[in-house]
């Protein structure tokens, strides 16, 4: 049987292998070390992984070995057929050292990590790097799941080329692994790690960065597109939702290309659809997206249950946006009114606050809506209101023909602060917007309240020298 090589003896190896050429069989004796990681011993592993790094270290700066596209031919001189099997057998080495990314133990998963990167380093300076290395070392980073190997990873994102080949290497791990959700966290971190806002800085002279530049936003486009179209946990859906507009958008040279991605997630309804919300309305404004259904889609979110969710002063916000354009027609923004209305009457008080200011100031911005409020007391809610509150299309429910009478009842309310508003809302006295104060909940009203109505309660001044317990005999026994 034979013995199992020590650390000393890969050292050997290695010595002999960069003395003389004859000696380059004893690669592959290495390379079984790799093959072979499940019985070896760690410390011979790690030896035979830096010997490897050592001895195409210096391989990969004698070009030549590089050079051109060796194939297979009939008749070839020995140095071709050297060369060629010199490029195999490192393709075989660095594919064995991508599989370490997998193995248990971190201290091999490190090495072997930085191993392949000083491959790809070594490949930029002497040789045509392989887009195909960039994108096994990105695949056994994501798959291993080792946050400290993704914060490595994370570190090497500097430079335009760098960032060109990882968002290319990015986007075929992708489209291979589209499938995967488990991955998607990892994937969606390390493209947040990659900024290319220098690549819209103002260019006076074309260089062959700025051709780069222009490549990295390409890729910038496409990589993202590839990955909103992997599988996710839903935590990280919405997460991408939220921030769309703020850290993606901005940053893509042709956002229409989030189209599918966005009016999918607005179909979805729920939560989803909220978050998604933003994003088209920037795609709608700035980029001239044709989307008819947008506001009919919009009406049909709210509901009562959507009062309750951690999003809620975020969607009145928007929903202040989406409905501030005066060319909206009368009737739609008077269907958002008088829905909103009456979800009032079920709504946490603090949401209520927050809806009847929306309502103050969408009155404020349509003024052809004012005809609402003036029929507030003449109406009978239980038996003429004309408002179809079943109806999904705001452009049949008559709003404009009701009364926000909602209001009326409100007025009796028990916070006072809704009470309030409900009165300053019947009788709006200037065209200034007032603030929706987004950041009140139930806690903050509370200490508010507590903060007003606490008073010291009232002591005995003078205080008493002495107690008198015979009162108090039969009970206690002082």
């Amino acid at each position: 049987m034979k013995k199992p090589l020590n650390m000393s003896d890969v050292a050997d190896l290695t010595r002999r292998i960069q003395s003389d050429p004859k000696y380059t069989n004893d690669i592959l004796t290495l390379l079984d070390l790799l093959t072979d990681h499940v019985t070896t011993d760690h410390v011979t592993l790690l030896a035979a992984i830096s010997a490897l790094q050592s001895i195409f270290k210096d391989i990969l700066q004698n070009q030549w070995m590089f050079e051109g596209v060796i194939e297979l031919e009939q008749h070839e001189d020995p140095v071709t057929t050297y060369r060629r099997w010199m490029k195999e057998t490192y393709e075989e080495v660095y594919s064995g050292i991508c599989h370490l990314l997998q193995h248990p133990s971190s201290a091999i998963r490190e090495r072997s990590f930085r191993v392949l990167l000083s491959f790809l380093r070594a490949e930029t300076l002497f040789v045509k790097p392989s887009p195909s290395h960039t994108r096994s070392l990105l695949s056994g980073v994501f798959l291993s799941a080792d946050e400290s190997l993704m914060g490595l990873l994370q570190e090497q994102v500097d430079g335009v080329d760098w960032k060109y080949a990882w968002l290319k290497a990015c986007e075929g791990f992708c489209k291979e692994h589209r499938n995967t959700p488990r991955v998607a966290p990892h994937v969606c971190t390390f493209l947040r790690s990659i900024s290319i806002a220098e690549c819209f800085e103002p260019i006076e002279t074309p260089t062959e960065a700025s051709k780069t530049m222009f490549h990295v936003k390409k890729v910038f486009n496409s990589v993202w597109v590839e990955f909103l179209k992997m599988e996710k946990p839903v935590e990280l859906y919405h997460e991408i939702l939220s921030s769309l507009n703020t850290d993606i958008i901005p940053y893509m040279g042709n956002p229409k290309l989030l189209i599918d991605f966005l009016v999918d997630s607005y179909d979805i309804g729920g939560v989803t659809s909220l978050l998604a919300l933003n994003s088209l309305f920037i795609l709608i404004t700035k980029f001239n997206l044709d989307y008819p259904s947008f506001y009919a889609k919009l009406y049909r979110m709210l509901s009562p249950d959507l009062y309750h969710c951690s999003y809620t002063a975020r969607f009145i916000k928007m929903l202040e946006t989406f409905l501030k354009s005066p060319l909206l027609p009368a009737y739609l923004v008077a269907s958002f009114i008088k829905k909103l209305s009456r979800d009032l009457l079920q709504a946490p008080s603090h949401v209520t606050l927050m809806i009847m200011k929306l309502i103050t100031n969408l009155i404020k911005l349509h003024p052809s809506t004012k005809r609402l409020l003036h029929r507030g007391k003449n109406h009978a809610p239980a038996d003429s209101d004309p408002f179809d509150p079943n109806e999904k299309d705001p452009a049949k429910t008559h709003a404009i023909d009701s009364s926000l009478w909602e209001i009326e009842i409100l007025l009796q309310h028990f916070c006072p602060d809704v009470t309030q508003t409900a009165g300053t809302l019947r009788k709006p006295t200037d065209n200034v917007l007032i603030g929706l104060n987004l950041h009140k909940d139930y806690a903050s009203l509370y200490k508010e309240y507590v903060k007003m109505w606490s008073k010291d309660p009232p002591l005995e001044f003078n205080q008493p020298k002495t107690f008198d317990a015979s009162p108090y005999s039969h009970v206690f026994s002082f």
